[in-house]
């Protein structure tokens, strides 16, 4: 039982032995960790700052809406576009990732660890403190770093495409607000004008100049013209809460300051036009995607080079209490995987990202020979209007109301030609939207003024 005891108390005392050695090679190690993780950081950037996510935030629209104003509330607010600065913080965070060095290795191991006969008990155990490094080879880390800078552009380019297209969407919206509040103009001026038709008609009735058909007539004109109003205002609000929906704004505030624009006489040249087609966001989108292609093939071939892994360390025998310095070097070797399929793969991005690009090239000309095509022909539509139609109309109008006072005409002829005066009129509104939204359409493509 003594004897026993003697043993317990003899393991013990080997093993606090053992424990404070293995507390002094950590403590003889750490010093050299720490050199190599110093070296390793110093250059490398700090970690982006925290910052809490903003909400998806709203807009009060304001009472003079402008088209820029409009399109600004939109990118500003829109659902499309709220998630950018989360990516862009994480792009961030992926560039930093990129560029720190592999982390050390530290590790620990006992030989001749409760072995049988002389290597009994922990006094014959050989205690290996050993840190090891990786040696990236071939500019891997710069190779990565530019990978990650170049897919971050992607995703800013890719931002431009979106905020292009809200910019697009809300232009489109704000013309068709503009729109339908001119057509409840148009349309209340048209039932004033058939109200001031009926009672003169009615006043003719009365001396028997007119018929009673033509009161009924003139009746039912003003009663068209009410409905056509009634639906004019339901659209009107209609298309005002599609627009400031673009910002979040729930309330449908109406456009009332703003009309839509005459044709000027003269279009800008074709030529000077399409020269803005070179910084559309979906060419730059696709020279970013060209960029990263590229960036990704280089990091391929960088990665096929093999890193050695260097090694240093402590070994300390116990038996003898002596310590003595370790070393080692390691190579991956390349028998299965020479990472040959990598930059094949990245080889055939590349080609396909430029592909992609002359494309791109080509459908953003073909959209602006169509929209060029479709602004010249409402031009010219709009042009015609004024110049010839609208005056023509109008003086017929003159001239047949003259006429109708003093017996000329009939009623059925007076309300014909006040009808077709007012068919003109439409066709003048409807001549101006088709031409702003053409020209809208060429200006998001080219980003130049007409």
């Amino acid at each position: 039982m003594r004897r026993a005891s003697q043993s317990e108390a003899l393991f013990t005392l080997e093993l606090f032995l053992y424990l404070m050695k293995l507390s002094v090679s950590l403590f003889l190690a750490f010093p050299l960790i720490a050199l190599v993780a110093t070296s390793c950081t110093k250059s490398d950037s700090s970690p982006p700052a925290k910052s809490a996510s903003a909400p998806l935030t709203a807009a009060v629209t304001p009472k003079n809406l402008s088209l820029k104003n409009a399109c600004a509330l939109a990118v500003s607010h829109h659902s499309s576009l709220a998630t950018y600065p989360m990516d862009r913080r994480a792009a961030d965070a992926r560039i930093l990732r990129a560029s720190r060095i592999p982390n050390p290795t530290l590790t620990i191991d006992d030989e001749d660890f409760f072995g049988s006969g002389d290597l009994g008990g922990l006094s014959s155990s050989v205690l290996n403190t050993l840190l090891t490094q990786v040696i990236e080879r071939g500019g891997k880390r710069q190779a990565r770093t530019d990978a990650a800078r170049s897919s971050g552009k992607v995703m800013d380019a890719e931002y431009e495409v979106r905020r292009l297209e809200v910019i697009k969407k809300t232009g489109e919206l704000y013309l068709d607000a503009v729109a339908a509040r001119e057509n409840v103009r148009f349309l209340e001026a048209k039932l004033n004008r058939s109200k001031e038709t009926q009672g003169v008609i009615s006043q003719l009735s009365e001396v028997g100049r007119v018929t009673i058909d033509a009161v009924q007539q003139a009746k039912l004109e003003v009663q068209k013209s009410g409905l056509e109003l009634a639906k004019a205002r339901t659209d009107e609000e209609r298309a005002a809460r599609a627009l400031t929906a673009q910002w979040g704004d729930p309330r449908a505030t109406l456009v009332t300051n703003q009309s839509l624009h005459e044709p000027p006489a003269t279009l800008a040249s074709r030529t000077s036009q399409k020269k803005g087609l070179k910084k559309h966001p979906t060419m730059q989108h696709s020279l970013a995607k060209v960029a990263e292609s590229d960036a990704l093939l280089k990091l391929a071939k960088a990665n096929k080079l093999i890193n050695p892994t260097l090694g240093g360390g402590v070994r300390h025998a116990n038996e003898a209490d002596q310590f003595s310095g370790l070393f080692s070097i390691s190579f991956p070797l390349p028998v299965f995987n020479k990472r040959e399929d990598a930059i094949a793969e990245m080889s055939a991005l590349s080609e396909k990202s430029r592909t992609e690009l002359a494309g791109a090239q080509r459908a953003l000309d073909a959209e602006f020979s169509l929209a060029w095509a479709d602004l010249v022909s409402a031009h010219q539509t709009a042009r015609l209007i004024k110049i010839d139609l609208l005056p023509s109309s109008a003086e017929l109008f003159k001239s047949a109301e003259e006429s109708f006072r003093v017996g000329k005409i009939t009623s059925l002829e007076y309300l014909a030609a006040q009808q077709q005066f007012q068919e003109i009129r439409r066709k003048w509104l409807d001549a101006r939207l088709d031409y702003q939204t053409m020209a809208t359409r060429v200006q998001v493509l080219t980003n130049r003024s007409l």
